[in-house]
């Protein structure tokens, strides 16, 4: 059995391409390699899981959340609740039901193993495409309630993990809809002396439900939604179909630091041993 250390990729990105696009890449050019052997560059190193069950799941709706550490100011944390968002850490021994869908075959998807050493944040794909997404939305405990509907939507959470002095890493997380094709729109230089043509697809992001955690070697980051709550944003981003009937997903993360050379403990993942989720094959062509 392999260990509950891990890096999946959804099995909604594989099947549909990847999320958040940000621009045509360039064509590839020939380098020279050199046959020194590959040293690890240092900072940061992340590693993520989406488990997936049917919708109203008793351990992914419920018994996975009463060992998990709350997340987040307790306004924060009303916040997100009544957004629909759960967000926890689990920490020390971990639930064997937990162990056990990290290493399903056919409770969660594929994935890769996220470096931060040349980059500052990346999205994690959580679900989607969708043809559309309509929720209700509480942006302030003091505001009202809006509704947003947006059309040909992938969901997903931006996460910057910081490296901290005590060998824990901070990372931050804010909610993330892409939608729409992509198209092209003009904007200020870096200097603000001229305009510039971008194009991409349109990106709607949610910093009102942004929120950090301090995370150990050991430590799992949590975020998922409240099958109670249909209508809201994070059964927009947590929220599956298969084969006609509904499913939830559990976004779990884990992240530690790294230095120069040194040698990582996870073992090797093989891409062929696995298969997409339930959800990522109902979706493809027949």
């Amino acid at each position: 059995m392999r260990r509950a250390c891990f890096v999946i990729v959804l099995g909604c990105a594989a099947a549909s391409g990847c999320f958040l696009a940000r621009g045509d890449r360039a064509p590839a050019t020939s380098v020279a390699r050199s046959l020194a052997p590959v040293q690890q560059a240092e900072g940061t190193c992340l590693e993520y899981v989406i488990l997936e069950r049917p919708l109203g799941d008793r351990f992914l709706d419920r018994d996975l959340w009463a060992t998990a550490r709350p997340v987040g100011a307790p306004e924060t944390q009303v916040l997100l609740s009544e957004n629909g968002l759960r967000v926890g850490v689990l920490a020390g021994t971990l639930p064997s039901k937990f162990q056990t869908l990290l290493e399903s075959d056919s409770e969660s998807p594929l994935g890769r193993r996220l470096t931060f050493a040349n980059r500052k944040e990346e999205v994690l794909p959580t679900s989607g495409p969708h043809e559309q997404s309509e929720f209700g939305l509480l942006a302030d405990l003091a505001g009202r309630r809006t509704t947003v509907v947006l059309k040909q939507t992938r969901c997903g959470v931006l996460v910057r993990p910081e490296p901290l002095p005590d060998q824990r890493v901070r990372v931050t997380c804010e909610p993330q809809i892409q939608h729409g094709v992509k198209r092209e729109w003009l904007r200020p230089s870096a200097d603000g002396t001229e305009l510039v043509k971008h194009e991409g697809v349109p990106l709607a992001p949610y910093p009102a439900l942004a929120f950090d955690v301090s995370l150990g070697r050991n430590e799992y980051l949590l975020i998922g939604c409240r099958s109670d709550q249909p209508d809201t944003i994070g059964a927009a981003l947590f929220g599956v179909q298969a084969n006609g009937h509904p499913r939830q997903r559990v976004l779990a993360v884990r992240a530690h630091q790294v230095s120069p050379g040194g040698a990582s403990e996870l073992p090797p993942i093989s891409a062929t041993a696995r298969r997409p989720s339930i959800a990522a094959e109902a979706g493809r062509p027949r």
